[in-house]
């Protein structure tokens, strides 16, 4: 089996085991999100296993085919558990981990393993240590820490791509620096005349565009290193061509597992079209209610990248109601609103990331009908941090080019200078909470006989917040 045979095997396993995964990413790009840059970090990874395979020589002859058969496996095995038992735990963050990525790139690893050799594969680890700490859970986290903007995105992936060429060119550790920084330069460059030419252009053309520096870069050192498209003459292949038709026997049914697996179910809040924009992220406050306070949130631009904005508004009613509270207190609702450039952006940051969870366990989501088609999500949260039960409801709508989260919030301790929960960026990715949920479980941070305090009482006040934006009063 020729190599050219091999890969074509091993690339078209990838790309069918995990169809629905390329599928959902290039939906993000589409859609505007981040998560668009996967997929240009494979050809990265092969521009790195050019350079490599140009500077391989002579090899000893070792080789341990039941090796190779049990770390295949073994990496197969991995990449079907990742997709299959773990990624449902992180159904509600799917898009901002994307679990399944990682998975691909295992399964890309194992059937290397399985077609090539453990030696052989291993022998190119860094094309493989890129693909693997290029997991959108990384690049996001350093992301947020950068600036969260588009131009932070433009340059983090340049700085993946000027690592490729480096490593992929370097004949000495001097010329592979020195590549390294003309492709930066080259690639600040592009990234300039991209923000200068269009500064409302998607994420994914900051993240593409500098890119293309490596590429060009790279074809230029490779041409100039070897005056052409010079042939290379590679070390006999371990394993025969027999063995790696062997080998496909078991890839195959593993690729087709994968493929069977669905992504998980999200549990989307719906998107509904909201009333005309006003210019303001303020929410009209409903007849019967009054509004104490409002307060700005700093953080938001750089989590949610420009332009986004966190308002948050207490409103108290005018009147006590014995069904809200027995002690007849009136009660005092945090009415929050986010706005965004897109919409997307709520599919890969659910309502509860904007929390801290670390101590708290969340019921399942229920779906109310607020009137004016729009659906909202309600859940509550029993945190033990803050010693108390909050309820939330929640619903997104589209408001001219921008879409607004608004979420409604209460508390069980009805006094009024009771402590409500604050929206604060990253919390999903506190490393407790993951490290409970991959252990222990979604049981363990799940409320599974939750207590519906305030179910009505946010219904109630949810229908006249909309129709309070839609009637402009």
């Amino acid at each position: 089996m020729h190599t050219w045979v091999r890969w074509t095997v091993i690339v078209a396993a990838t790309l069918v085991a995990f169809h629905s995964t390329w599928s959902e990413l290039v939906d993000e790009v589409r859609t505007g999100t981040s998560g668009g840059y996967v997929l240009i970090v494979p050809p990265m990874a092969a521009l790195i296993a050019v350079g490599i395979t140009h500077r391989r020589r002579r090899e000893l002859p070792i080789h341990d085919r039941q090796t190779d058969t049990i770390v295949a496996v073994l990496l197969l095995a991995v990449s079907v558990a990742l997709k299959a038992l773990l990624m449902p735990r992180y159904a509600t963050t799917y898009q901002l981990m994307h679990i399944d990525v990682l998975a691909a790139w295992v399964f890309a690893c194992g059937a290397c393993v399985a077609m090539f050799g453990l030696r052989v594969t291993s022998r190119y680890w860094f094309a493989w240590l890129v693909l693997f700490l290029s997991a959108p859970i990384i690049y996001r986290a350093i992301l947020i820490q950068l600036g969260g903007s588009k131009v932070a995105a433009g340059v983090l992936t340049l700085l993946l791509a000027c690592a490729a060429v480096g490593v992929a060119t370097r004949t000495s550790h001097a010329r592979g620096m020195i590549v390294g920084a003309i492709t930066f330069v080259l690639g600040i460059v592009l990234l300039w005349v991209v923000t200068a030419q269009w500064p409302d252009a998607a994420i994914g053309l900051y993240q593409y565009v500098p890119t293309g520096a490596a590429f060009l870069v790279g074809a230029g050192a490779y041409l100039f290193r070897f005056r052409g498209m010079a042939p290379r003459v590679l070390p006999p292949n371990p394993v025969k061509p027999v063995q790696a038709a062997h080998a496909a026997l078991y890839i195959v049914p593993i690729t087709v597992v994968l493929a069977l697996v669905p992504l998980p179910d999200q549990r989307l809040t719906p998107v509904s079209a909201g009333p005309p924009p006003t210019g303001t992220v303020t929410q009209v406050v409903p007849v019967g209610w009054r509004q104490i306070n409002s307060v700005d949130y700093d953080w938001p631009s750089d989590y949610f990248r420009d332009p986004s904005t966190l308002r948050r508004q207490m409103i108290r009613a005018d009147e006590v109601r014995p069904d809200w509270d027995a002690l007849l207190r009136p009660r005092t609702v945090a009415l929050q609103t986010l706005q965004v450039g897109r919409v997307g952006t709520f599919e890969v940051y659910p309502t509860e990331t904007m929390y801290n969870l670390r101590d708290a366990r969340v019921s399942p989501k229920d779906y109310i009908d607020l009137g004016r088609e729009v659906t909202a999500e309600y859940f509550t949260v029993v945190d033990d941090d803050l010693l108390l039960t909050w309820s939330l409801l929640s619903f997104i709508w589209t408001r001219g080019d921008d879409a607004q989260r608004v979420t409604l919030l209460t508390v069980d301790n009805h006094e009024f200078d009771a402590e409500f929960p604050q929206p604060v960026p990253n919390s999903v990715a506190n490393i407790r909470v993951l490290l409970q949920i991959l252990l222990r479980g979604n049981a363990s941070v799940s409320d599974t006989d939750p207590e519906y305090k305030d179910r009505e009482m946010l219904s109630e006040i949810g229908r006249a917040v909309v129709e309070a934006q839609w009637q402009g009063r």
